[in-house]
C-alpha cells in the first residue's frame, strides 16, 4: 500500500514537472496596410484581448504624413504596455519611412537585419529578433519579413531568405510575415521542406477568409522543442476588422518545451 502511494506521488510529480516546464508563447503576424485605416493606438486596442507575446508587423509607417507623423510601432507597444519594439526601413515614403517592425512583451537579446534581393524602390527586409534565453530556458528566434508579390523576384528572394534563416542562431526558430505565397505553389512546397506551417485547421487550410487565398504565415522549425496548441486568423465579431487593414491578424499559440 505504501509503495502504491509512493508511486502515485512520483507520477504526480512527473506530471506537474512536465506541465511547469512547458511555457506558452503567443505569436501574431499582422500586415497593417501602412496604418492608413487605423492608427497604432487603435490597432493595439484591437489586438490586446488576444494577449500576443510577440507581434510581427508588415507595411508599417513611421513619421509619415498619412500617419500624422506617428511612430505606429511605438504606439502599438505603448497601448499593449510592452517595452521592446523595433522598426526596419524598407524605403523612404511620404516625408517619413515605410517598412516592417515587431513588438515584444519579452526582453530581446539580439536583433539582426538583412536585406533580400529586391526589385524596385522598396527593399525587402528581414528582422530576426532573439528573446532572452532566461525567458524560456532556450533561445527563441522570431524572423519577420514581407516578401515581394512580383513573380520575377520570388526565386532569388526566397532562396536568400531560406539561407539567412539557417545562418541565424536560435534553439527554436519561428518564421513569420506576409510571404505573398499561396499554399498551392511550388514556393510553398520549397519553404515547408524545412519549416512547419502552423495553420492546420482541416478544410480551412489555405483560406484567409471566405474569399481570399492565404499569404500570411507563421511557421516553426523542425527542432521538436515546441508544440502547436492553436493557430487561427482573427475575424471575430468584436469589431469590423476590415476597417483596420486589408489583412487579418494571424496568431499561433505554442508551448515551448
Amino acid at each position: 500500500m505504501d509503495m502504491r502511494k509512493s508511486l502515485k506521488r512520483i507520477l504526480l510529480f512527473i506530471v506537474i514537472t512536465l506541465t511547469i516546464s512547458a511555457k506558452e508563447f503567443r505569436i501574431m503576424t499582422y500586415n497593417i496596410y501602412g496604418g492608413r485605416l487605423a492608427n497604432g493606438t487603435k490597432i493595439g486596442q484591437s489586438i490586446k484581448r488576444y494577449k500576443p507575446d510577440f507581434i510581427a508587423l508588415q507595411e508599417v509607417d513611421k513619421f509619415t504624413k498619412r500617419s500624422n507623423i506617428k511612430d505606429i510601432t511605438k504606439d502599438i507597444a505603448d497601448e499593449l504596455g510592452y517595452n521592446y519594439y523595433y522598426f526596419q526601413k524598407s524605403r523612404d515614403f511620404d516625408s517619413g519611412e515605410f517598412g516592417i517592425s515587431f513588438v515584444s512583451k519579452y526582453p530581446i537579446e539580439t536583433i539582426q537585419t538583412y536585406e533580400l534581393p529586391s526589385i524596385g524602390i522598396e527593399k525587402r527586409q528581414v528582422i530576426a529578433a532573439k528573446i532572452e534565453k532566461t525567458v524560456f530556458g532556450k533561445s527563441v528566434l522570431i524572423i519577420n519579413t514581407h516578401l515581394d508579390y512580383k513573380q520575377e523576384a520570388k526565386n532569388e528572394e526566397l532562396n536568400s531568405l531560406l539561407i539567412m534563416s539557417e545562418i541565424v542562431e536560435g534553439d527554436i526558430k519561428f518564421l513569420s510575415g506576409d510571404l505573398n505565397i499561396l499554399p498551392t505553389t511550388e514556393y510553398y512546397k520549397q519553404i515547408t521542406q524545412n519549416w512547419k506551417d502552423m495553420y492546420l485547421d482541416g478544410d480551412k487550410a489555405g483560406i484567409r477568409n471566405n474569399d481570399d487565398p492565404r499569404i500570411d504565415y507563421i511557421l516553426g522549425d523542425l527542432s521538436g522543442n515546441w508544440k502547436i496548441k492553436e493557430s487561427f486568423f482573427i475575424n471575430d465579431d468584436t469589431q469590423e476588422w476590415t476597417k483596420l487593414s486589408d489583412h487579418l491578424p494571424y496568431m499561433s499559440i505554442v508551448d515551448i518545451k
